[in-house]
């Protein structure tokens, strides 16, 4: 059962690792942002701070169901790590918007999307017609057929260019989340800590040379 997973683990220790150590800096990232939030006294800092908690047990489950080759189930999950970042966007755009967090009287998803001029609409459609719902289609049931032999697959196997690419995208959102946090935590403490930021320019930069690097050798 959790062959998948354990040669998951082995590429992520040697040819995958360079992703895993970027993971791995952009949850730390996360994780300090969480801490500063909670220590802000206001109703702003402590509701990011949630918000970001509830993303990154989203971005880790997603990552987990990844090793095991379940990233297409795991679109449920990631749909909601989307709309987590944009919430957070959305409440740093106006801080008084954290009442309605309070209140429960949040827009859906698709309205704060708006608001926020949102780039993962796309993307929500998607996840919503293959992922968010139980679905027979080509898209949603196609992994669990293995068109060489024409069998179904009970066990997802394992294949490295499927998992480096779930993980380049998994890699991008966390970024983008560790970004959006930063930008949370200098609003909630009305100063921008610089060589915090600079940590987090640094590890967008590392890892869109990664994409890079990558794309390079696919070609």
């Amino acid at each position: 059962m959790w062959e998948t997973r354990r040669s998951a683990e082995q590429a992520l220790s040697q040819s995958l690792r360079p992703y895993s150590d970027l993971l791995s800096e952009a949850f730390a990232s996360v994780d300090v942002c969480v801490g500063r939030l909670e220590r802000v006294a206001a109703p702003f800092g402590c509701v990011c701070a949630l918000v970001l908690i509830k993303a990154r047990n989203l971005t880790l489950a997603c990552y987990s169901l990844s090793l095991d080759a379940l990233a297409q189930e795991a679109g449920a999950l990631f749909r909601l790590l989307i709309e987590s970042l944009e919430l957070l966007e959305y409440l740093r755009q106006d801080p008084q918007r954290v009442t309605e967090t309070l209140e429960d009287r949040l827009p859906k998803a698709g309205v704060i999307a708006q608001r926020i001029q949102g780039k993962f609409k796309r993307l929500r459609e998607y996840l919503n017609a293959h992922a968010s719902h139980l679905s027979v289609s080509p898209e949603a049931m196609g992994h669990l057929v293995d068109p060489t032999v024409g069998q179904l697959r009970t066990i997802q196997p394992y294949s490295e260019p499927v998992l480096r690419g779930n993980l380049r995208t998994l890699l991008a959102v966390v970024v983008c989340l560790a970004i959006e946090a930063a930008n949370c935590v200098s609003l909630a403490e009305c100063r921008v800590d610089d060589a915090f930021a600079d940590s987090v320019d640094d590890l967008k930069r590392r890892a869109s040379e990664l994409f890079e690097d990558r794309s390079s050798e696919a070609e």
